[in-house]
């Protein structure tokens, strides 16, 4: 039982880390632009889906997070028994 919530605890770090991340992300760009206009009506496109194709390295970081939740929970649970 203890792999199973360790498993849990790992995937939902998987949904609130990026979560938490993007929405850090949108309140650094609304700050951003807001003090630097651009000028005229231009716009800045970001694609993350081509920033996974092209670097491998971007696939450690869910491995990481999921890693590092299961891990934490694991031992919190290992230490109550």
């Amino acid at each position: 039982m203890i792999y199973v919530k360790s498993i849990l605890a790992g995937l939902l770090a998987l949904i609130v880390v990026p979560l938490c991340l993007l929405v850090i992300v949108e309140v650094g760009i609304v700050i951003y632009s807001s003090v630097h206009s651009t000028p005229g009506q231009g716009s800045i496109g970001w694609d993350p889906i081509s920033l996974i194709r092209m670097n491998p390295m971007f696939w450690s970081v869910p491995v990481l997070i999921f890693f590092t939740g299961f891990i934490w929970e694991y031992r919190r649970l290992s230490k109550s028994q």
